[in-house]
């Protein structure tokens, strides 16, 4: 054998290599019980029984101090098996005295040890544990005393106890932090060089749905939708170090059991074990909700920033429109040829579509508090919703060859608050929606529920889905993937308007697995229903209307058309023109433009109200959509009329005036006070 000292008889080598073959034995024994228990509870156990084994006792006794030095635990055995309690214990006089000094004893005869006991029969050693200079146990082993414990057996038994002390620290350190990491809030792992999970917490297993059972052994990468380097070093713009420690996050998408995904945030680092096996802890967040929030705060706030921006250039796109708009309905009035009403009504068309496009546009501007909301009958609005679209999704599909099954989910729901025809035109836009992602026809479903005081619409269809990055463009103004067939402006609108009524438009979408749209509103209680009304275009006779625009061809447009119902109209080019003709003579109605120079529409109507309260005064302006209500009222003004309009509505909205006007005049015929001169910017007219 090597190592083996020559000088040494048979005998005594034998029993040299006994005592290094069960050292090596108990200690490689300890340390398999330490690297497979889960606890400080099963490592002590199973090691008194391995000890007991090993030294042939009658009984073995290992005694714990806690960390403030007060009380006991004991793992200890007589020969019957049976646990000794600590007071007996401690009136021993060998783990007294080895308590007192802090060295191992032996003693082969307890009846020469003062203060042992003289009846009894045992051979006992005593160790302490230690951990540096703290004594933090006791491992005390008995024999008969006609087989006395060796000094090579004291030798073994302090070796054992010393590799003892380093396991239980060992392990009562992991086990502290074991309890710390399953009490965490978030979840945590540890992954191997193979990628392999070897550890999970609870709070992981919640977060992915799977049982610890089920996530001990899985390869990670199966888990996340793009493929990750855990171990990579961050880039320079994250801050790390290049060395893989950074503490900064990286997001991945993960699928859950139940097929959802979630975005999760990792930050993890080296972590190595004591077999310098390279491992990596990992601490896991699940970060879907805030992600979800961060993408409504910054599609509102693009929305926000691009409705600026409309509202800029919507004003000068209707004040055109108004112009075009005008002189077709104008020309088609005296139009005397099939072919001219034709080639009219076709511009007429066109005029009218980018009317429509500016209108939405400018919904990204409008201020939800600046629009009266109507009581909403959720279910019926989308009853109504489906039979509209009932052409495309059966008659146009059954032409085409192919199907579509739409199916209504409707609870029963309390009303919000909004407008019918925009809460119809979104469920329609996404109805159309739908059936586009459906090429070859499908299923459609349609619900309603109502959960923590809002009422939600789903739109789900199983058709072929969007790309993470499309998804997350979707309601962008102009964003299609439908080129040179689509504004890109229906989901944006739609957007818009349940914005406006306080709520809210989720999308849940995956390439090939279709597509869920959540709208969520306010549930509201006692909200009034939307009243319609129509008026007859009717002649204007005798009607004397003064038009206030600094645009002539507007101006021209006006004129004709008032005219065609032969209202008496005169004409100014500014509001300080505007106020001296109300002043050389009477009006019945005023009608001013909003965006002027020197002196807006805004002080031209309350400087007409100041002088005549009972006439009537009309704002005509591109920017109608984004009045203030406040200010409407302020200013005086009886009617706000937007760009462009159409010949009939106009022709209505002014024939409302006049009954006003004369209702007003026959009124306050004998207490209206004289007009007295208005003062245009401090000179007197």
């Amino acid at each position: 054998m090597a190592n083996h000292r020559p000088d040494l008889p048979i005998s005594d080598l034998y029993e040299e290599t006994k005592r290094k073959l069960d050292e090596v034995t108990i200690l490689y024994e300890m340390t398999k019980i330490a690297t497979s228990s889960l606890g400080v509870d099963q490592l002590l156990s199973e090691t008194v029984g391995s000890l007991r084994n090993l030294f042939q006792s009658d009984a073995l006794y290992l005694a714990l101090v806690d960390e403030k030095g007060k009380k006991f635990s004991f793992h200890s055995f007589d020969r019957e098996g049976e646990k000794k309690g600590f007071e007996d214990f401690l009136e021993d006089a060998l783990p007294r005295e080895v308590a007192r000094r802090g060295e191992a004893i032996r003693v082969n005869d307890l009846r020469e040890l003062e203060g042992g006991d003289s009846d009894g029969a045992f051979s006992e050693m005593c160790v302490p544990l230690k951990a540096g200079s703290r004594l933090f146990g006791l491992l005390d082993v008995r024999r008969e005393r006609s087989n006395p414990f060796s000094a090579g057996e004291l030798d073994l038994l302090k070796r054992t106890s010393d590799h003892l002390a380093k396991l239980i620290e060992k392990v009562s350190s992991e086990e502290r932090y074991r309890a710390l990491v399953e009490g965490v809030l978030e979840g945590v792992m540890v992954i191997n060089g193979d990628r392999c999970l070897t550890y999970c917490n609870e709070k992981l297993s919640e977060i992915l749905g799977f049982s610890k059972d089920e996530l001990i052994g899985i390869k990670f990468d199966r888990l996340v939708e793009k493929e990750i380097d855990l171990a990579k070093p961050q880039s320079a713009s994250s801050g790390g170090d290049g060395t893989g420690d950074s503490s900064f996050p990286e997001e991945v998408r993960v699928r859950r059991k139940d097929g959802k995904i979630r975005v999760l945030e990792i930050r993890s680092t080296q972590l190595d074990d004591l077999a310098g096996e390279g491992n990596r802890i990992a601490f896991v967040k699940d970060v879907t909700e805030k992600k979800k929030m961060e993408e409504q705060l910054l599609q509102a706030e693009k929305l926000r920033a691009l409705g600026e921006m409309a509202s800029g250039v919507a004003h000068d796109f209707n004040n055109a429109l108004t112009i075009i708009l005008g002189n077709i309905q104008l020309l088609l009035f005296s139009a005397k040829s099939e072919e001219e009403r034709e080639t009219l009504r076709t511009i007429e068309k066109v005029a009218k579509d980018s009317a429509r496009t500016v209108k939405r546009l400018q919904e990204f501007a409008r201020n939800k508090a600046q629009h009266q909301l109507y009581r909403l009958d959720i279910n019926a609005i989308v009853k109504d919703a489906i039979e509209i679209t009932k052409p495309k999704w059966k008659d146009d599909a059954l032409a085409r060859g192919i199907s579509f099954e739409v199916v209504a989910n409707l609870r029963e729901v309390p009303c919000s608050a909004g407008n019918v025809s925009e809460l119809l035109e979104v469920i329609t836009n996404m109805i159309f929606n739908a059936i586009e992602a459906m090429p070859q026809g499908g299923r459609i479903e349609l619900g309603t529920f109502e959960k923590e005081g809002k009422v939600f619409i789903q739109i789900k269809d199983n058709g072929i889905g969007m790309t993470e990055e499309v998804r997350q463009r979707v309601f962008e103004p102009f964003f299609t993937t439908k080129p040179f067939t689509n504004s890109g402006l229906g989901l944006s609108m739609s957007y818009g308007i349940i914005q406006r009524f306080g709520g809210n438009i989720a999308v849940e979408s995956e390439l090939g697995r279709g597509t869920i749209f959540t709208i969520s509103l306010p549930v509201r209680s006692g909200i009034e229903k939307e009243k319609t009304s129509c008026v007859s275009i009717e002649e204007g006779k005798g009607t004397k209307i003064l038009v206030i625009d600094d645009e002539e061809l507007v101006r021209d447009v006006l004129l004709q058309t008032l005219s065609r119902a032969n209202y008496e109209v005169t004409l100014a080019s500014s509001g300080e023109e505007g106020l001296r003709l109300f002043c050389e003579r009477p009006f019945d109605i005023v009608l001013t433009d909003l965006a002027m120079p020197t002196l807006s529409g805004w002080e031209v109507c309350r400087r007409i109200k100041e002088t005549s309260p009972h006439t009537q005064v009309g704002m005509i302006t591109g920017w109608g959509l984004e009045l203030d209500p406040r200010q409407i009222i302020e200013s005086g003004v009886d009617r706000v009329i937007s760009k462009p309009f159409d010949f009939g509505r106009i022709l209505n909205l002014v024939a409302e005036m006049r009954k006003a006007a004369e209702k007003n005049a026959s009124t306050a015929a004998e207490t209206s006070p004289p007009k007295t001169p208005p003062v245009v910017s401090g000179i007197e007219m």
